[in-house]
């Protein structure tokens, strides 16, 4: 049993929730190609994934040497959505633990609020986290920066080290660590490839978790009534 007392659970949105990695990294691709930019998918995920909009747009930059413009950032959203709304799911076992679960719980994600509202409308999981939905809009540095979680857990008048964070991006376990938050690497995403879990690592992730039913049993660890 572990004896540190667990009062709030923050989740990733993008390949914790939603399974929505591979939709996203699909739309992106799309886009950057109608802009003058094609990269396989695979490229686009390596460079993409875990950053907000605003740090993808300068790693393009300096990788591409490639400004985009404003409108860049509307045809990816619309081709996000459109994917979204027709082929997106929740990560496999999530609901079953909310279902259980008592804790409180949020989410911290990069993602805007505008695209963490379609992306809850599309999975039908909107009820399960409404009024608690927090995004790097609403601080100063999203992910890898610790303001985001920080956030989070001073909505929910949580001292840090009474939070558990479940993130798949070494992003967003950096973020954690930062914060001083344990940190559950997560790779139950179809995106997750086996070189995921050595990132994870290397990202100082407390634990890597390859789905929700090691982290349910990880849950059930803790000090508290987790569970109903």
């Amino acid at each position: 049993m572990i004896n540190t007392s667990l009062d709030l659970i923050i989740f990733d949105c993008d390949g914790v929730i939603a399974d929505s990695e591979v939709l996203s990294t699909r739309a992106s691709a799309a886009a950057l190609a109608e802009f003058g930019l094609s990269l396989s998918e695979a490229q686009v995920a390596e460079l993409l994934v875990g950053l907000t909009f605003e740090a993808g747009l300068k790693r393009i930059h300096e990788q591409y040497q490639l400004v985009l413009p404003p409108a860049f950032a509307q045809r990816k959203m619309q081709l996000t959505e459109q994917l979204f709304r027709q082929e997106l799911a929740p990560v496999p076992g999530l609901v079953a633990l909310l279902e259980r679960l008592t804790l409180p719980y949020c989410v911290a994600s990069n993602s805007s609020h505008e695209r963490l509202r379609f992306t809850f409308e599309a999975t039908a999981l909107t009820h399960y986290f409404a009024g608690r939905i927090y995004s790097a809009d609403d601080v100063a540095l999203g992910k890898p920066a610790p303001d985001l979680f920080l956030h989070a857990a001073g909505q929910h008048q949580t001292p840090p080290h009474r939070c558990l964070v479940i993130d798949d991006s070494p992003s967003g376990v950096r973020a954690a660590v930062a914060a001083g938050m344990p940190v559950i690497g997560f790779t139950g995403g179809a995106h997750a490839l086996p070189a995921l879990v050595e990132q994870l690592h290397d990202a100082s992730a407390t634990w890597v978790m390859p789905d929700y039913d090691a982290v349910s049993a990880h849950i059930e660890q803790y000090n508290v009534k987790e569970f109903s």
